[in-house]
């Protein structure tokens, strides 16, 4: 199995809206698929920057984001690291406040046995799976 970068993850996903300058590049990611002897690793981290790139460059919503997780966690092409946790960590996301990242980081720690993950974020920490960190 091989792995994939964020770059090759979100021309995967929108190459096809991204216009003529990425023909080449999605002519290598459909070669790249028909190749691979199994699917396509994507990691914890490739995940997260592909939902911050969403979020903040795109501006999609939480739902939008939530189907286009579903829709990476799904594709027979590729395979998540511990897609357990980051579905929850979507689920979670869309029904709650904090950044897709932080509940993905609850989910990973909470599976590895971790009680809370300490945050000074707010946010984060209305999650239960985390606890504020008083100043």
């Amino acid at each position: 199995m091989n792995g994939i970068d964020t770059n090759v993850l979100l021309r995967w996903l929108f190459g096809d809206m991204l216009g003529e300058d990425v023909e080449a590049e999605m002519a290598a990611i459909r070669n790249l698929v028909r190749s691979s002897e199994g699917p396509l690793h994507v990691n914890h981290v490739v995940i997260a920057e592909t939902i911050w790139v969403l979020a903040r460059r795109t501006k999609r919503s939480r739902a939008a984001i939530v189907t286009i997780i579903d829709r990476i966690l799904d594709a027979p092409e590729i395979r998540v690291q511990d897609e357990d946790a980051v579905r929850a960590a979507a689920r979670a996301f869309a029904h709650s406040t904090g950044d897709f990242s932080d509940h993905l980081i609850g989910e990973i720690n909470s599976r590895n046995g971790r009680r809370t993950t300490y945050t000074f974020d707010r946010a984060a920490a209305r999650s239960p799976l985390f606890s504020e960190l008083s100043r």
